[in-house]
């Protein structure tokens, strides 16, 4: 997949994600539960939105010139890191704190951070690297991949909590999200323990699936 069609996956991505956020239904259920535990539909929205924006805080943060020390994060390796990172604890309370600008201001950031990823991401050069998890570096391309995750089961998250269908993601970004899980499945389990899970059940032992 060539770079202009992974920075374009999170432009559309991003675009529908801003739709669902000022939906007229996500805005009136803001304060119900989502279809994450622990969260509101507002904070999930809130979340989301942060998700989305994360690309345009790992650039700004990383000077263009920076030298990466030790080996590049992958969008697999990516995940396993961020799941023992200090803030993965406190999504949560983040999400609530954003949540409560309300409807409106989170809906008008969702809009902005599209607006400025379409503009920005097709004028990287194709080598840019980013900064992620301290001092820890991934190519942007291999970060937008990771957005997919973030975006779209978000999106999908999102739009389950206020009872409706997802709305229509490409085959990339499904096929992106479905290559990162079974990648993480695979670099936590093997090979044949990913195998197993999905051929051959009675020599798996369960705990290949969910990944998350």
């Amino acid at each position: 997949m060539d770079t202009d069609r992974i920075r374009r996956m999170v432009i559309e991505t991003s675009a529908i994600a801003a739709d669902l956020v000022a939906d007229e239904r996500v805005v009136a259920a803001w304060e119900e539960p989502s279809a994450l535990e622990g969260m509101t539909v507002g904070a999930l929205a809130a979340h989301l939105v942060r998700a989305t924006g994360a690309t345009l805080a790992y650039l700004d943060r990383t000077d263009p010139a920076q030298e990466p020390e030790g080996e590049l994060l992958t969008k697999v390796t990516y995940f396993h890191a961020a799941v023992d990172s200090p803030i993965h604890e406190r999504i949560k309370e983040v999400s609530a704190d954003e949540a409560s600008a309300g409807s409106e201001a989170v809906a008008a950031r969702a809009r902005q951070v599209a607006d400025q990823l379409a503009e920005r991401l097709p004028a990287e050069p194709d080598d840019r690297l980013i900064g992620a998890l301290g001092k820890r570096m991934l190519t942007l391309d291999d970060f937008c991949r990771t957005r997919m995750i973030e975006i779209g089961m978000h999106i999908d998250d999102l739009a389950h909590s206020i009872g409706a269908e997802t709305p229509p993601l490409s085959s990339d970004v499904t096929g992106e999200i479905i290559e990162i899980v079974v990648g993480i499945a695979r670099h936590l389990n093997g090979d044949w323990g990913v195998i197993h899970a999905l051929a051959r059940s009675e020599r798996s032992d369960g705990g290949v699936f969910p990944v998350f």
